[in-house]
């Protein structure tokens, strides 16, 4: 079975070995950060609907839990806001009761944690992570690029609020980028948010993978450290430990394709995201290429590969990919 909405099993680098659900087409958001490794918004909006049929998603997740897989988690994410499917709820609950061995987490930029039916819906998964990368409606407007029904005072009453009521792990992410958030002017805000909010934990990210705008550009060890101590111990997110992949389902294109759409990747995250050899990874992303699928961005880090954004929605079988 060829998958459309789940992908993965993945090492993530805060949640351990993670199978990714993605309720949201490319790229639907509430936001347009600067940061976004999933690349432009091209559909900015703040009001949930169907954005998937949830029935496709329940089979290929029956489909790839046949197997009863080893994972950490099971992790609403993709290439855009979760909180968008008016029907997150539903899916919460399906894997709470179909496979409830799993913990449930969700990445969120938390936008729209003021609303109480998306409140409602989110009660019972494990850990949410939810980001809070300035501490003004300035900043949130420079970096973060909002719908513009969406205010920063609103933003914040709904994570403060949300903290209030959700009794499992809630964790707050701020993304630093250079010239925009990582001065004390620009932090102390934020600290002053966070004391308010009172998260399980604090984490700080900076560039790892090709951002939505080019001028970004990751923040240097030294600098992320002394922002850690700033804001008491948070902590640094950092590279995921390898270790081994759980087994996909599919052709190794498919699966390597459909984590690409997601996240721009070196050779040497698929080789640790699918447990194969750099070699290999090497050899399916060559293929790819020459079949016009992809495209590289070189960055501190290395070469990375993502989909083209006119590139078919769905990759061909593998053995209809050109290998002359």
């Amino acid at each position: 079975m060829t998958y459309q909405y789940i992908f993965g099993p993945v090492p993530s680098r805060r949640l351990g070995l993670s199978l990714g659900v993605d309720l949201t087409p490319h790229k639907t958001c509430t936001l347009d950060c600067v940061y976004c490794e999933s690349g432009k918004t091209t559909h900015l909006t703040i009001q949930p609907t169907p954005l998937v049929d949830l029935n496709i998603v329940k089979e290929e997740l029956v489909d790839f839990f046949a197997s009863e897989p080893v994972l950490d988690y099971v992790t609403f994410s993709g290439a855009g806001e979760p909180t968008l499917h008016d029907d997150i709820g539903n899916m919460v609950q399906f894997l709470k009761t179909r496979f409830p061995r799993y913990k449930v987490a969700l990445l969120t930029n938390g936008t729209l944690l003021y609303e109480k039916d998306i409140v409602r819906s989110l009660l019972d998964i494990d850990v949410v992570i939810a980001s809070l990368d300035a501490g003004t409606e300035k900043g949130f407007n420079q970096m973060n690029r909002p719908h513009p029904r969406l205010h920063f005072k609103q933003v914040v009453e709904g994570l403060i609020s949300f903290r209030k009521i959700f009794k499992n792990q809630f964790w707050i992410e701020v993304f630093i980028v250079p010239g925009m958030n990582d001065t004390e002017a620009e932090l102390k805000p934020i600290k002053q948010i966070l004391s308010r909010i009172k998260p399980d934990k604090i984490q700080i990210n900076s560039l790892d993978r090709p951002g939505t705008e080019s001028w970004v550009a990751p923040l240097d060890p030294v600098a992320l450290e002394k922002i850690s101590v700033f804001l008491k111990g948070a902590e640094i997110i950092k590279a995921p430990c390898t270790r081994d992949a759980a087994p996909g389902r599919g052709g190794m294109s498919d699966q390597i394709y459909a984590a690409l759409k997601r996240r721009p990747c070196t050779s040497e995250d698929i080789s640790r995201m699918f447990g194969i050899e750099v070699v290999e990874a090497e050899e399916y992303l060559h293929l790819m290429l020459k079949n016009n699928l992809l495209k590289t961005i070189k960055l501190h880090r290395g070469v990375f590969y993502t989909v083209k954004n006119d590139a078919v929605k769905q990759l061909k079988p593998e053995s209809t990919l050109t290998t002359n």
